[in-house]
Order: structure tokens, then C-alpha cells, then sequence
């Protein structure tokens, strides 16, 4: 899945200096298992290097300093939660054919950054010494947020 800037907005206040930066990232799956990742992530000064301001930052540097931020986020410097787990079955084999999970994080600092993440999890996701029916729904929460985390990886 590729992560892309949606958007920058970029806000000021009254003495025209920057008061709030959001990112939006936004990614699909390009298999059609209609997997996808949803956040917002706000770049405050203190994410920028220091004795530089908002005006002297290129989109490009604050897209980088939101990507760092949203991979930390997913790492566990937010709190990520299973919102559901759906197992679907093989008609022919009434096995388990792959199992959807979705995944929600928001911050606690009151920056109403999150995450909203669906992934789908298929047999060659699974531990070699696994099957759908040896994991647990506390396995595939590990398993979906360590995709989370290698998703939003920064190079």
C-alpha cells in the first residue's frame, strides 16, 4: 500500500504566523482486497528542527516530519485499538479464507490525530506454524498492527 499526502492545511492566526499544520495521509491497496489506511496528523513547531519556523519549511520537509510522526504513532506512541475482526469463509472448503481487521488509533494529547486502518489478512500473513483456526483473535490484532507498523514505515 502507498501512503499519500491528500492534503496540507496549513492555518494562521491573527498575526499571520502559522497556528496549526493537519496532514492528511491516505493510502488504498492496489489488489482490490479493499484495504486502506485514513489519518490525520498534525505538525506542530516542536516536530520542526531547531531555530526553524513554519514559513521557512518546505511541503515537502513537512510531509516528511508528518510520515516520521504517523509511523511513530503506529510503533505505540498512540494507542491503536482492534475496532473489529471479520473471518470470512471459503464456501467450498467452509474454511477460512482470510480474516479483515480493522484497526483505530487516536491521540491523547487533544490533537484529534488518528488512524483508521483495514487490513486483510490472508494464510501467507499467518506464522509458518499457523492456520485461521490455531489463531486467536489476540494473534491477528499482533499480526494487523505489525502490518500497521511496516505500512507506515519511513525509509
Amino acid at each position: 500500500m502507498e501512503i499519500n499526502v491528500n492534503s496540507i492545511n496549513q492555518a494562521f492566526g491573527k498575526d499571520e504566523q502559522t497556528s496549526q499544520i493537519i496532514v492528511a495521509l491516505n493510502g488504498n491497496s492496489a489488489d482490490g482486497s479493499g484495504d486502506y489506511l485514513s489519518s490525520s496528523v498534525n505538525v506542530t513547531a516542536k516536530d520542526l528542527p531547531e531555530g526553524t519556523s513554519f514559513d521557512d519549511v518546505l511541503d515537502s520537509e513537512i510531509e516528511t516530519l508528518a510520515r516520521k510522526k504517523l509511523a511513530a504513532y503506529a510503533a505505540g506512541a498512540m494507542p491503536i485499538r482492534v475496532s473489529s475482526i471479520v473471518r470470512n469463509y471459503d464456501q467450498q472448503t467452509n474454511q477460512i479464507a482470510n480474516a479483515v481487521v480493522s484497526l483505530l488509533g487516536n491521540a491523547t494529547d487533544g490533537s484529534n490525530d488518528y488512524i483508521n486502518y483495514r487490513t486483510t489478512i490472508t494464510k501467507e500473513d499467518l506464522p509458518s506454524d499457523k492456520t485461521f483456526a490455531t489463531m486467536t483473535a489476540g494473534a491477528l490484532k499482533a499480526l494487523a498492527k505489525s502490518k500497521l507498523v511496516a505500512v507506515t514505515k519511513v525509509a
